[in-house]
């Protein structure tokens, strides 16, 4: 059985941890023995503990922690660690410095984010990057993204995200009931981390102008409420900005929603806004609930929901008005909502299944313990 070492500065909630839960429940206990060391502890932790998985603190103060990787190479050598599985630059960085010192286990990084690096960091991440068995980019767009910074793409493997459809079937939901809505709403919900890459300001600007342009939309009479799920450092500065704009009656702020399935399963339409995605968990989740999608065009987004795959709306980022003609018309035409839907659980079940992520990822790990350089 494979041993994998998963490294996470903090254990928090994001897109991140729950790509590391799903490969957990297909490949932990099974083929592989998975491992996490962290730095700062979170509201992640319990999760990873109801899977049985050993957690390890491990403090990483910085990407150049030399005490760190030291600790790291010690721990690898106690456990026969066979693969490290890293997620973000500090831990790959200590990972590839725990390799330079001795470290003999493989290490893949699965890069999760999708914006515009300084110079010093793309410098950096082609010399740390050399070290790395295989990078896992979660989209084209992210694969894309590397290669023009420079990283080797023969280290290079793109595998999409994955989602278990079978966890999002039918359950019972209290999530309106415990918000004190009623079943007349019409629920229109992201799940989201309130930071700046994620475009709350932006859904916000569109929430105002289809309350200032309900008749022009064709809205006049229907009842629909926003839900903006999620935590985050900018969470008490978009709830200000809605209170200020009197939208508080419009929109609902649960914060950290521990049932995602639930809040999902209670809402009828999803929207995501962020103006760079890497791909977007949080949209395969809600078409594997069954919901029909709007996103922003904002880079892997547009691998799962585009014209071809008739599997949602594509709004263009920034086009407030153009977003919420898009969302109306999802509002006004229960036929088109159909139509999404079902397009997009087949999408789910076909190209985002779990098992296809969990299995091309066990390959790697594979190929990473030989040190195989053979073309993915």
């Amino acid at each position: 059985m494979l041993k994998v070492l998963h490294l996470l500065n903090y254990l928090g909630v994001g897109g991140s941890e729950r790509y590391i839960q799903s490969l957990a429940k297909k490949l932990h206990g099974k083929s592989c023995e998975f491992y996490i060391a962290y730095s700062e502890d979170g509201l992640g932790k319990s999760t990873f503990e109801e899977l049985g998985i050993k957690m390890i603190p491990l403090k990483m103060r910085s990407p150049f922690d030399m005490k760190a990787a030291l600790q790291l190479k010690k721990l690898c050598g106690q456990l026969s660690i066979d693969v490290i599985h890293t997620h973000f630059l500090r831990e790959n960085y200590i990972s590839v410095l725990s390799r330079l010192a001795g470290n003999r286990a493989g290490i893949i990084n699965t890069r999760h984010m999708l914006f515009d690096n300084s110079r010093r960091v793309v410098l950096f991440n082609r010399f740390f990057t050399r070290f790395n068995s295989r990078i896992i980019a979660v989209s084209q767009h992210v694969r894309d993204k590397l290669v023009k910074e420079g990283i080797d793409e023969t280290r290079i493997s793109m595998i999409y995200n994955g989602i278990d459809p079978s966890e999002f079937g039918c359950s019972l939901s209290s999530f309106r009931k415990d918000m004190g809505l009623t079943e007349e709403d019409m629920l229109i919900t992201s799940v989201s981390r309130f930071s700046p890459e994620k475009g709350h300001d932006f859904i916000i600007d569109v929430i105002e102008y289809m309350k200032e342009n309900r008749s022009a939309l064709g809205l006049t009479g229907k009842k629909y409420k926003f839900v903006l799920a999620g935590s985050g450092p900018l969470h008490e500065a978009v709830v200000s900005r809605a209170k200020f704009g009197g939208l508080l009656d419009d929109i609902v702020f649960p914060g950290y929603v521990d049932s995602i399935v639930e809040l999902l399963k209670d809402s009828d339409i999803f929207i995501a806004h962020s103006q760079n995605e890497a791909l977007g968990i949080a949209i395969l989740e809600a078409m594997a609930a069954g919901l029909p999608v709007i996103t922003t065009d904002s880079g892997g987004a547009a691998e799962i929901v585009n014209e071809s795959e008739q599997s949602g709306i594509l709004a263009k980022y920034g086009d407030v008005q153009g977003y919420a003609k898009a969302l109306a018309s999802l509002i006004n035409d229960v036929q088109l909502r159909r139509r999404y839907e079902d397009n997009g659980l087949k999408l789910v079940r076909e190209r985002f299944n779990i098992d296809n992520t969990a299995a091309e990822t066990y390959k790697l790990y594979e190929l990473s313990r030989r040190g195989s350089k053979d073309d993915r």
